[in-house]
């Protein structure tokens, strides 16, 4: 891995947590955020009545999003997308009018700038046919997980419907803003808010149940060139210090590496494998499967732990009955958790369709089988 794509990679790594944090702010109104399995078929679809892209339903809309990169529901409660290497999109939608907050803004952007962050660029009106929506860019020094000098994030607001709004911020987490002329800068912004335009115009009410929170689509494939079996692979946490090692079952193939963790297929028996790690300094491995488990609808089969090579794994499964016009099928779903050493979280999540194998527990020993190793100190 070269070093352009190693800083990449590790700017990514820190998303999950960085993001809790600027959700957390936004809630506390310095900055201003506002939860979860469904699908059917109504507007927005091709000639031949196929979706255009993934069909997301949050927080009662419908989205389409282009089949690119990734997209998932972030337990914090937002939906984060990730189709270019240079920016993450993250939406949410608020119980509050875009005019209401343009009316206040003077006094969020003192707190923005209290908190910290610097104001790139004022909040301005976009012209969209008499729609009310405005947009900003602030950047912030040293954000954790970040090699960047300076993170930088454009915030755009938008009618959702007649009481609430979208809320919309590009994270600019692989490309280095503070290096590019005004006039790029100005281009980049402009990109990445019509990929956020194209996806907030689609987006359409709907009676359908949400997807839930650890939902994510992405495009399938084999990341290996050579299409090789994998029998162990290794992730690294937040700080980027420590790496934790693992073994997977026999024949899986590594098919995304992104944001939400890297994901593995078990091609023997099409069970679906990730893990991930996050900095979830407010919450225990027990604590968390305990949370999670309660905020799920769908009815839990199993609860409960597992102790190997010395460490704890907190673990929940249930599954979700699916009727179709043609066909009925279930979905299998395994959560565990466990604290590391340096104080992060190993997350295993694990699912697949009309195979119970996927909720066993036994079948993940391998993978919560895990070595810590300090990167600093090989």
């Amino acid at each position: 891995m070269n070093g352009k794509w190693r800083k990449i990679y590790l700017a990514a790594a820190g998303v999950v947590f960085l993001f809790a944090v600027f959700m957390g702010l936004w809630f506390t109104g310095i900055l201003s955020f506002g939860e979860k399995d469904g699908e059917n078929a109504e507007e927005t679809e091709n000639s031949q009545g196929s979706p255009e892209g993934w069909e997301i339903v949050f927080k009662g809309m419908k989205f389409i999003i282009p089949e690119k990169g990734m997209a998932g529901i972030h337990e914090s409660g937002c939906m984060n997308i990730r189709q270019q290497d240079e920016y993450i999109i993250q939406i949410d939608i608020e119980d509050d009018t875009v005019e209401n907050l343009w009316a206040h803004m003077d006094s969020k952007i003192q707190s923005l700038t209290e908190y910290g962050y610097r104001i790139e660029k004022e909040p301005e009106w976009i012209d969209r046919d008499e729609q009310d929506c405005f947009r900003y860019v602030i950047s912030m020094e040293d954000e954790r997980g970040s090699n960047l000098e300076h993170t930088y994030y454009e915030v755009m607001l938008m009618p959702a419907d007649a009481e609430r709004r979208f809320l919309a911020v590009v994270r600019f987490d692989g490309i280095d803003i503070d290096n590019l002329g005004t006039k790029l800068r100005d281009r980049i912004y402009d990109e990445a808010l019509e990929a956020v335009l194209a996806m907030l115009d689609q987006a359409v009410p709907t009676d359908q149940k949400d997807d839930e929170a650890g939902t994510f689509w992405y495009v399938e494939k084999n990341l290996d060139p050579n299409g090789a079996y994998l029998s162990e692979d290794s992730i690294l946490c937040d700080d980027g210090e420590w790496s934790v090692t693992y073994r997977l079952p026999e024949n899986s193939q590594i098919v995304s590496d992104d944001v939400a963790g890297k994901t593995y297929l078990d091609t023997d028996n099409k069970i679906y494998i990730q893990t991930s790690t996050s900095h979830f300094t407010w919450m225990t491995a027990e604590e968390m499967a305990q949370h999670s488990a309660e905020s799920h609808l769908s009815r839990i089969h199993d609860q409960g732990e597992i102790e190997i090579g010395g460490r704890t794994f907190y673990y929940y499964t249930y599954s979700v009955l699916e009727y179709g016009k043609a066909k009925m099928e279930t979905h299998y779903y395994f959560h565990a958790f466990c604290d590391l050493g340096n104080g992060d979280l190993y997350f295993i999540y694990g699912y697949a369709d009309d195979c119970p194998m996927a909720i066993d527990e036994m079948y993940y020993l391998d993978v919560m089988d895990i070595t810590e190793i300090n990167i600093l100190q090989k």
